[in-house]
């Protein structure tokens, strides 16, 4: 506490009058005494304010001196922040001595920038120190309640109000699945098992509620129906559908008694590419296989008329076989024509045919679940086993060959799904196709969709994998005491500090300086116009009033005049050359280009019409016009001053051109014509300036 009374106005009033009257100097001179004591950091006004000066605040700088001696002697007296305020919460530093928040307190005190940490024990291979995880999620969607919004579940505990299971919810992705928008809740902590379609409500609130969605969603696992053929363990597949994508996996199990595929055992005779072939297929579906190639063939004319239509035919009722009453039956043309004097091969229609043995077949569908009963086959040639003609290797003609079936290797009977993909729909089957090896057919099986969804676990980071980012222990370096410091100042600047005043013992320090390019990469180009000369003259000129009634008067009498000139001298100065800077970054476009130098309609019919729609027809068949395969011109070219850079085919430029119109995606106009008039399949670059 202080007080403002002083001395020095008293000072005349200690004396008796006789001084005051005969000693006013001395009077003064004491006067003048006290009021230099009182004066800010002298005797009298310290003594005053003693209680002012412990105060941190407001103490002056050479008792500022005394706290920093006796509480932060460590710290430079040059600090760049404000040293009232560094002594008065210097306690938090050495509180937090040792944490990160120290070092970058100290470091904004010293030198005012933020430091960054590196520790090097983070980057030590440890045996089994993976970051595995498993992700278990809820797909919530309608029906809801009218107070259902995402945002009321956030970071909440929820429960299944059928199944009475409970979790709290991590993180919430909102997206669409077939349509209908679905919110995918990541859970943790859960107790119990949640129910497809079942309610999910906040524990707090059961109002609030939304189902899960099991119609569409991630594909959890397939259940092999058809096994194909040919396929391996372990080999890796993708599972299609019409609705669903994404989803690929493994070959897990593989069995040999579901599959069949079909041989020759005897290829007999009498046979056509096109022979009925019966297959009884026992305890599986699906096999199938054709015939493809015939041998010792040999044409046989086959006649093509039956007995039936000719049921009624009466004869001689009229002029031809077929006439009149109950002979209208349908018929050949042959046979309509036909009368009681016609030969029976000029009367019916024979048609040459080519027949012989069965030389090789291809099985075109190796079906599934022939097992225990493998299915057997007939090949039988209607119209030549119908003539019971003796082949003389044995049986008859067209139905004397032998096909059998066997076992194919290859029949998928487990898979594992490894990527769930999304949107597969529950109520469509999918395909298995093998990514492996060719020559397999696809399986196909009933797809596992559940809105209760358990991610195969996945690693988060490389901890623990051998010959990959990690560091063996170098016990200096790399090791688990060690720390790096990333700073603008050169280490040895504030080692001694950092370890007088924040190491930690048992720990080593490094530094790292964090070093900024300085360098101007940027584009100059020269601007010629600006190299100019600056001519400096002067000219005194005395031109008379001339009166004249002629030009030739009014020349001679100018030329009389004699007018005095006079110039100075004509200096000429370059100024310094203006650099500005003109940074071009081309972008790749999308598709090719075309153009073609021909007003033809042929050269545009591989493009639909709507594409020329806005088009002036004046265009096509300029050389000024450009039309794409597979472009986007309304998006990566909407201006219509922008520059193009085109490649040609063979990857030469022809320098830049600007756009003049965007007509469409895929047709636009130059405003220069093409240099070489034609251009095929060439790929263009767009600047991201205009000019």
């Amino acid at each position: 506490m202080s007080t403002d009374k002083k001395i020095s106005t008293i000072v005349d009033q200690q004396f008796p009058f006789f001084v005051r009257d005969d000693g006013p100097n001395l009077i003064a001179f004491v006067k003048a005494y006290y009021e230099w004591t009182e004066q800010a950091n002298n005797a009298i006004e310290v003594s005053k304010n003693l209680l002012n000066y412990q105060d941190i605040d407001s103490t002056y700088e050479k008792y500022l001196e005394f706290f920093h001696r006796e509480i932060m002697d460590d710290i430079p007296r040059d600090v760049l922040a404000n040293r009232n305020k560094l002594a008065k919460h210097i306690k938090d530093l050495y509180r937090a001595r040792g944490s990160e928040l120290s070092y970058r307190l100290l470091f904004r005190v010293l030198y005012d920038e933020e430091i960054e940490f590196y520790y090097p024990g983070e980057d030590i291979l440890r045996a089994s120190d993976g970051r595995w995880v498993l992700e278990n999620t809820i797909r919530v969607g309608p029906p809801k309640s009218a107070s259902y919004s995402t945002e009321a579940f956030q970071n909440k505990s929820i429960v299944g109000l059928t199944s009475g299971a409970t979790a709290r919810i991590d993180n919430i992705v909102a997206g669409l699945s077939s349509g209908v928008l679905v919110d995918e809740f990541y859970l943790i902590d859960i107790d119990g098992t949640f129910q497809d379609n079942e309610k999910v409500a906040l524990s707090d609130d059961n109002t609030v509620f939304g189902s899960i969605f099991a119609v569409s969603g991630p594909l959890q696992g397939v259940t092999v129906q058809k096994g194909g053929a040919f396929h391996q363990e372990g080999d890796s597949v993708k599972f299609l559908a019409t609705t669903g994508s994404g989803a690929n996996g493994v070959v897990v199990e593989t069995t040999g008694d579901s599959a069949v595929q079909w041989s020759i055992e005897r290829g007999g005779s009498g046979y056509s590419l096109d022979a009925t072939i019966t297959i009884n297929h026992g305890s599986g579906l699906e096999t199938a296989f054709t015939i493809d190639t015939l041998a010792n063939t040999e044409v046989i004319p086959i006649c093509q008329d039956t007995i039936l239509p000719m049921a009624n035919v009466v004869l001689n009722t009229g002029p031809k076989f077929v006439s009149l009453g109950a002979n209208t039956s349908s018929v050949s043309a042959n046979l309509a024509l036909a009368n009681v004097s016609s030969t029976i091969i000029s009367g019916l229609n024979f048609v040459n045919t080519t027949f012989g043995t069965i030389n090789s077949i291809s099985t075109t569908n190796y079906g599934y679940g022939y097992s225990p009963t493998l299915p057997s086959a007939t090949v039988v040639e209607e119209s030549i086993a119908a003539l019971n003609t003796p082949d003389p290797d044995g049986g008859y003609k067209g139905k004397n060959a032998a096909i059998i079936s066997e076992h194919a290797p290859g029949a998928i009977s487990t898979v594992r799904v490894a990527n769930f993909g999304s949107d597969y729909s529950r109520y469509e089957s999918v395909t298995i196709q093998n990514l492996t090896r060719a020559g397999t057919q696809s399986a196909v099986g009933v797809p596992n969709i559940s809105g209760v969804v358990n991610y195969p676990g996945k690693y988060i980071d490389t901890k623990g994998w051998l010959s990959w980012n990690n560091k063996l222990q170098d016990n200096y370096y790399y090791q688990e005491f060690s720390y790096e410091i990333k700073s603008d100042q050169f280490t040895n600047t504030y080692r001694q500090l950092v370890q007088d005043i924040l190491h930690p013992a048992g720990t080593k320090m490094f530094g790292r300086i964090r070093l900024y390019s300085g360098l101007d990469t940027t584009v100059v180009s020269i601007d010629q116009s600006s190299i100019k000369y600056n001519i400096e003259s002067e000219f005194s000129i005395d031109i008379p009033t001339v009166v004249s009634d002629t030009e030739s008067e009014y020349i001679e009498t100018v030329a009389n005049t004699s007018p005095e000139i006079t110039y100075n001298t004509l200096e000429a100065t370059t100024t310094v050359a203006t650099a500005e800077t003109d940074i071009l970054v081309f972008t790749l476009g999308t598709g090719n280009l075309f153009i073609a130098n021909s007003a033809l309609i042929s050269a545009y019919a591989a493009v639909t019409v709507n594409a020329y729609a806005n088009v002036p027809i004046s265009l096509l068949g300029s050389s000024s016009f450009v039309y794409g395969n597979n472009t986007i011109f309304q998006v990566e070219v909407p201006s219509s001053n922008t520059r193009l850079l085109i490649v040609d085919s063979v990857r030469s430029t022809n320098g830049a051109y600007f756009t003049n119109a965007t007509y469409s995606n895929t047709s636009l106009s130059l405003k220069t014509n093409y240099f070489a008039n034609t251009l095929s399949n060439a790929v263009f670059y767009v600047a991201n300036t205009s000019s």
